[in-house]
């Protein structure tokens, strides 16, 4: 199997070398580790979480940052085909279990996945494929512990809170023409999740992919939206692509008992041609119950609420900032309505 790590790494330092500054500077930023908070952790600044690597820099600053090809034309078009094809190659069978255990091996080192101890469900070397790997699941007695609040985090990732759509729209999403009506969201209830808190999650290609019920409620709408779509790369929510219209995105809807109804966006990044999804209109859904899961690439989720979240106060800290700070979570944390307060009734600013 061919090692695309080392091929990219190449690639990106050719580039690098022969780019103007301007650019490369653009490329050494995005690159360089992020700033977050870490919610399990008190709030505990960590200023080394990795970005990206060199070559998913070069590639990502160039066409999606910078947007230097466009947005939708026949160019990009083509060049984001041509990375689906590559990374479609993650479902090529290993040829053996010796091939699996060196490719997830070196994998994870590169990624800086856990190894030691050991959290997922296989061995290496009994993973199919690098995708196999990639929608890999915990061992069962090593996923994370669901928190007793009523909202939970729906994926190991890098969130960003709002205090509603406007003020996303105002400090993040300044590129494109976005409008929370073209999500996909039912319309009956657009003005409600308008006006309410939005938290935006990051998947990293290095985090666990798969998605899991914030609530427990019953699922009245699900729905895969732009299913055709060539989505662009979700590392740049404020860039010129348009991430939350334009992206395949899968959209679930629950509602509890309380009459709260809370949307899920579940958005494929580049690279990311498959949702894998069950369709649980009309059913029961436990808190912490998997949702969806990703095969190949970075990917991400916006939650929507009819009714204002009573959130945890780290994260309202986070809002009131209104700076777009980054917090890093775990599946399950507690994001709303912990059992000494309300699942909703803050005032939104």
């Amino acid at each position: 199997m061919p090692n695309f790590f080392a091929i990219g790494d190449l690639l990106a330092s050719i580039l690098l070398a022969i780019l103007p500054r301007r650019i490369s500077d653009r490329i050494k930023q995005n690159t360089s580790p992020l700033s977050v908070y870490v919610l399990r952790e008190s709030m505990k600044l960590k200023c080394d979480k990795p970005r990206m690597t060199k070559f998913e820099g070069v590639f990502a600053t160039l066409l999606f940052d910078l947007a230097l090809f466009g947005t939708s034309n026949p160019v990009i078009n083509g060049i984001i085909y041509l990375f689906t094809t590559i990374q479609n190659s993650w479902d090529t069978p290993f040829k053996n279990e010796a091939e699996a255990e060196h490719s997830i091996t070196e994998f994870c080192h590169r990624l800086d996945i856990q190894q030691k101890p050991w959290i997922w469900e296989k061995a290496p070397s009994k993973y199919a494929s690098l995708n196999d790997f990639f929608s890999r699941t915990y061992k069962d007695d090593h996923f994370p512990r669901l928190g007793a609040g009523k909202v939970i985090a729906p994926a190991c990732c890098t969130l960003q809170v709002f205090h509603h759509d406007a003020t996303m729209k105002s400090v993040l999403i300044k590129g494109c023409k976005y409008d929370i009506d073209r999500i996909g969201l039912p319309k009956e209830d657009l003005k409600s999740y308008a006006k309410h808190q939005v938290i935006l999650g990051y998947l990293s290609p290095s985090d666990y992919h798969r998605i899991h019920s914030p609530i427990t409620g019953s699922c009245i709408h699900c729905k895969l939206e732009e299913e055709a779509s060539l989505s662009a790369s979700v590392k740049f929510f404020g860039g010129k692509f348009n991430i939350l219209n334009k992206n395949k995105r899968l959209v679930i809807v629950l509602e509890t008992n309380e009459g709260l109804r809370v949307a899920l966006v579940i958005v494929g990044g580049v690279g990311v041609n498959t949702i894998t999804y069950e369709n649980v209109v009309g059913k029961e859904v436990q808190k912490g119950q998997e949702l969806s899961a990703f095969r190949a690439g970075g990917s991400a989720f916006a939650m929507f609420s009819t009714k204002p979240l009573s959130m945890v106060k780290e994260l309202i800290e986070v809002a009131d900032r209104a700076r777009g700070d980054h917090v890093e979570v775990q599946v399950g944390e507690t994001l709303a309505g912990t059992p000494k307060a309300p699942l909703h009734g803050i005032v939104d600013k």
